[in-house]
């Protein structure tokens, strides 16, 4: 397994032509992946979209949590029971002013919660699985383990919602590796799983022909 945190990479041609076939996204983080001439790209993975929706439901219910105590301290009479004597007006000037920060601050968080998990994804190859991680804004992991060195796929779907919405997480078990690659929130778990295992078969295959 190879991880790679350098900031400046180089695409050849082939790679350059291989990018056409993936999306947007894709195409801007498949760049920081190794990838040779003979080498063909097998799927694409990004994080299924109910994570996203995850994410913004927590900062919907933070940034209402934040609203309703910002009522209950302009209330008179939740003042009188706390014992405070300050103005009504200077009070409420406060408040707005504290909670105006607090939720810009939960809008501009939970964006950059959100962009972090859609830029993490998946490129499966012939050769190799490569995974781009964004860990935070400023630091992004690339991992990337040889196809042929896989001993096992285990698809996991815990729960309704992985069934309903069909996600699961993906664990890879790989020879010589003291911690297996696991991806979660993928989306059709079991058709990528068949994927790696076809590549793998294929990849021990031609290595015996060799």
């Amino acid at each position: 397994m190879v991880v790679k945190k350098d900031n400046e990479y180089t695409m050849s041609p082939h790679k350059i032509e291989a990018c056409k076939q993936l999306s947007p996204l894709g195409r801007r983080l498949f760049k920081y992946v190794e990838f040779d001439d003979d080498e063909t790209i097998l799927a694409e993975v990004h994080k299924h979209p109910i994570g996203v929706i995850g994410i913004w439901l927590t900062g919907g219910f933070i940034t209402a949590a934040i609203l309703i105590v910002a009522i209950m301290t302009l209330s008179s009479s939740f003042l009188v029971n706390l014992g405070l004597n300050i103005s009504s007006t200077a009070m409420g000037g406060i408040v707005i002013a504290i909670v105006a920060v607090l939720v810009i601050s939960m809008f501009v968080g939970t964006s950059i919660a959100a962009f972090i998990y859609r830029s993490s994804s998946i490129f499966i190859t012939n050769e190799k699985i490569a995974e781009v991680v964004y860990k935070s804004l400023f630091n992004r992991v690339v991992t990337q383990s040889g196809i042929g060195n896989i001993q096992d796929v285990t698809v996991t779907q815990k729960g309704v919602l992985p069934r309903l919405f069909h996600y699961g997480n993906l664990l890879i078990e790989t020879a010589g590796e003291t911690v297996s690659p696991q991806f979660s929130y993928v989306p059709h778990p079991h058709s990528i799983s068949r994927v790696v295992i076809q590549a793998h078969e294929e990849y021990v295959e031609n290595e015996l022909k060799r």
